[in-house]
């Protein structure tokens, strides 16, 4: 294709609920559409989903069709045939198209995992293998995910790491907590793998007196909330907020000193990434994409997963060492801006679809 003809992209999503690559391709949407890209978003989620409405404001073409009937395929079919190139963003979203794209397989295919998982059980083996002979690319956010996802064998098809990208705000949309209290922050799905009663229980090891230096502040909601406003309640003495799903950034980011990501498994976190932007250092779990942004004593600390006292003992420097967060905090700004804009991703994408 002419490297000046437009170029129409259509990404697919399961839905539109607050998570890092929702609010990630909604983002690259944006920059695509300065790049003279004409993108859209398909979801097979709700009309309901958090993040519908903010597809509405930044005026991005949004389809949603949920379901399975022979109607809603026929929908999606119609639709995707409209544009040039189409961007999958989900394993659930490949399963639901699999018998689809033998009528896509003149369309230039991309399949992106955002996530780290190898998806070794029997039904996602059999999606792979067949949707292997119609992708054209298949991208990862992290080595890790383009190492596990060598069990697919995907040997013929192009495999690339493009590493997501983040909107970095303005200086004046930053600012830092000034008192004598650590405010922690975690940001995610209450989940599982998201291991959020790590810092829970690491925070509540903590001395009395010491607690009382710390704030826990967890933006997000799913199956878990409950259990860990339990065991918060429970258990821990120092001030602790679930303040649910937020949307918007700037009431996340500017609020915190520093982010706690506790999962067992990431692949480039967009949280990590979106806290980083706004000047925050991070502790993290030693997994996946999380030492390639977070680095030792230079963007925030490392701590292997699950390590509860290591964790208490990272928690405990942060309050006792505190200009370490904002010389951390620079440092990370100064880290993504250089390596992981936005515009630097897209750019990415773009050459990536003229190449096919």
């Amino acid at each position: 294709m002419s490297s000046t003809a437009k170029l129409s992209v259509i990404h697919i999503v399961s839905s539109l609920n607050v998570g890092g690559a929702e609010r990630f391709v909604i983002d690259l949407c944006q920059e695509q559409l300065a790049q003279h890209i004409t993108p859209a978003i398909l979801s097979f989620g709700s009309v309901q989903d958090t993040l519908v409405d903010v597809c509405d404001t930044k005026q991005i073409p949004l389809t949603v069709i949920k379901g399975k009937s022979w109607q809603e395929q026929k929908r999606r079919l119609a639709l995707l045939s409209g544009f040039d190139v189409i961007h999958i963003h989900s394993p659930a979203v490949l399963k639901s198209l699999v018998f689809h794209l033998f009528f896509l397989r003149h369309k230039r295919l991309i399949y992106t995992r955002h996530g780290a998982l190898p998806l070794d059980k029997l039904h996602w083996v059999i999606v792979h293998r067949i949707a292997r002979h119609f992708i054209n690319y298949v991208t990862f956010v992290s080595a890790e995910a383009k190492q596990n996802f060598g069990y697919h064998a995907w040997h013929n098809v192009p495999h690339l790491v493009i590493d997501n990208g983040v909107v970095l705000p303005l200086a004046n949309e930053i600012f830092s907590n000034n008192n004598s209290i650590l405010k922690l922050g975690s940001v995610g799905r209450m989940v599982g793998l998201k291991g959020q009663i790590s810092l829970l229980k690491a925070v509540s090891q903590l001395s009395k007196t010491r607690q009382q230096q710390v704030e826990l502040h967890f933006f997000g909601d799913g199956e878990l909330r409950v259990e860990l406003e339990t065991y918060a309640e429970q258990h821990v003495k120092a001030k602790t907020v679930f303040h649910g799903v937020e949307i918007n950034r700037e009431n996340i980011y500017p609020h915190i000193d520093a982010l706690v990501v506790t999962s067992s498994t990431e692949g480039l976190s967009m949280v990590i990434l979106e806290a980083m932007a706004y000047g925050k250092p991070v502790i993290a779990t030693n997994v996946g994409g999380n030492p390639v942004l977070v680095k030792p004593e230079q963007t925030g600390w490392l701590y292997e997963y699950n390590d509860i006292s290591a964790l208490a003992e990272l928690i405990t420097n942060a309050v006792n060492e505190p200009q370490l967060l904002a010389k951390f905090g620079l440092q990370a700004r100064e880290w993504v801006a250089e390596y992981y804009s936005l515009e630097r991703t897209a750019t990415c994408y773009q050459e990536l679809y003229r190449a096919l």
